[in-house]
């Protein structure tokens, strides 16, 4: 498992960016508790990953479809456990509450017990760094887990576009490193740039860029009433919000000298027809609950930035004094629905979405024509039939832990409606379906159950739950 020791060691080397990060902003604002900590931790994890690296490297083996799997998993537990020291030592927090809280920062799901408003500018900016990293991490373990393996039926057509090696059993990790993190920080940055010249604070901007491409729910300056007050920069983060939920392949296709057309890129346009779809839909069935007020065309627009904040997972509510003002179970079909593959966006993914409507097309044929060899069908093409088993098997899967978490979290307390939205929530990384249902007991205060809970299916979705089981199994789901 010398493969697995490598792993860690480069997590706890990329985290360190978020210390060191948390570090300087301490400094910045005189915040010099902040300072002392993340300059500690930041020197324990370079010591601890140069450690890891140094016992793991003279053990170092070609890694099989099951240490890869695991390795995973240990990944991801690796970040959220170099996240919670912070949490701990800066703000006091007990162990449940700091992996509540490092677990919401890496799976970018960005809810948060502590008020956006209470939090010190260091743990603001850690906060943001660690969902950045956690987005990152998620894009690098799709190409070489669920991409390189199929994991779920993804599709992986496309995916030497990303992923070098001579074969796809050999891939180069540095190089489909480079691959990923040149067009994920690029995207960042413009939109960082896009909104300094929207006359946004630049340190918000940058704050607020870094949240919206890993379709993080933290937003540092939502103290008010909306967002940002400015009409334009709210547009622009709808614009990456729907970026940041898009595949990074079809991305790196586009940075490249020919580019590659969205028509031949099913999954792009088919997640750019459901936004459009999504927002007609739950803008015309919003109104027969919370009718328009005397300003229709701002009431239509924070509407549609709700809409597609859900949808890309990002879970930002556009008026945190009103709330969504979208019917509650539309908004948990879009969260289960999700992004697209290979993104930083949780759900259930749309490519899937479309494989099962695709299948179910072809079955209902069948049925009509039961002797005709339907092109893409299960019976005439080996390779459909194990992409539908997947497909089916993964979304299967989803709903029995939905019910699961959703049993849960019910027996602890919440209501029906809320331990639902707290299980969709968690397990898509959708913030606002996990922030607004948290404090739904009559008990004051959360359970440390629930917040266990909802981590838990936040990793879990983060992973992808046939990880997990092909991890501990022979299948290849």
């Amino acid at each position: 498992m010398g493969g697995v020791g490598v792993l860690i060691a480069l997590v706890l080397l990329f985290f360190t960016s978020a210390t060191a990060a948390g570090a300087v902003f301490g400094a910045m604002t005189m915040d010099w508790r902040a300072f002392e900590a993340f300059a500690l931790l930041t020197g324990a994890y370079l010591l601890l990953a140069a450690f890891a690296y140094l016992v793991s490297a003279t053990q170092l083996k070609h890694l099989n479809r099951s240490h890869i799997f695991v390795g995973a998993i240990v990944m991801w537990f690796t970040l959220i456990f170099a996240a919670m020291p912070a949490f701990m030592m800066i703000e006091g927090t007990g162990p449940f509450v700091a992996f509540f809280e490092a677990s919401s920062a890496a799976t970018t799901l960005g809810s948060s017990l502590t008020p956006v408003s209470s939090m010190s500018m260091a743990m603001t900016v850690y906060r943001s760094a660690t969902a950045w990293l956690g987005g990152l991490l998620t894009l690098m373990l799709a190409i070489y887990v669920l991409g390189r393996y199929a994991v779920g039926g993804t599709p992986n057509r496309d995916l030497r576009v990303v992923l070098h090696g001579a074969t796809r059993a050999d891939p180069r990790l540095f190089q489909t490193f480079w691959e990923v993190f040149i067009p994920y920080a690029t995207l960042t940055l413009i939109c960082a740039a896009l909104l300094v010249t929207a006359r946004v604070d630049p340190t918000q901007a940058v704050l607020g860029a870094i949240n919206i491409l890993s379709t993080n729910g933290l937003v540092a300056w939502q103290t008010s009433g909306t967002i940002l007050n400015n009409r334009l920069a709210e547009i622009i983060m709808m614009i990456f919000m729907m970026i940041g939920a898009s595949s990074i392949i079809w991305l790196r296709m586009l940075t490249q000298l020919q580019g590659y057309p969205l028509e031949k890129y099913g999954e792009a346009k088919a997640f750019l027809v459901a936004a459009t779809v999504a927002v007609v839909v739950g803008i015309a069935l919003s109104l027969a609950t919370f009718p328009l007020g005397r300003f229709v065309g701002e009431g239509l627009f924070n509407r549609a930035f709700d809409i597609i904040s859900v949808l890309t997972t990002t879970g930002v509510s556009h008026d945190v004094r009103q709330g969504v003002s979208i019917p509650l179970v539309f908004l948990i079909g879009l969260a289960l629905v999700g992004g697209c593959s290979y993104s930083t966006a949780g759900g259930i993914k749309i490519f899937r979405l479309r494989s099962m409507l695709h299948h179910s097309a072809n079955e209902i044929k069948r049925l009509v024509y039961p002797n005709q060899i339907l092109p893409g069908s299960v019976d005439a093409d080996k390779t459909a039939f194990i992409t539908a088993k997947a497909t089916w098997s993964a979304f299967f899967s989803v709903l029995i832990f939905v019910m699961l978490m959703t049993a849960l979290f019910a027996s602890l307390g919440h209501g029906f409606t809320a331990a639902l939205s707290l299980s969709v929530g968690a397990f898509s990384t959708v913030g606002n379906l996990v922030s607004d249902n948290l404090f739904s007991t009559n008990t004051p205060g959360v359970p440390v159950l629930s917040l266990v809970g909802v981590s838990l299916a936040a990793v879990v979705g983060r992973i992808e739950l046939l990880v997990i089981l092909a991890a501990f199994s022979r299948n290849r789901w």
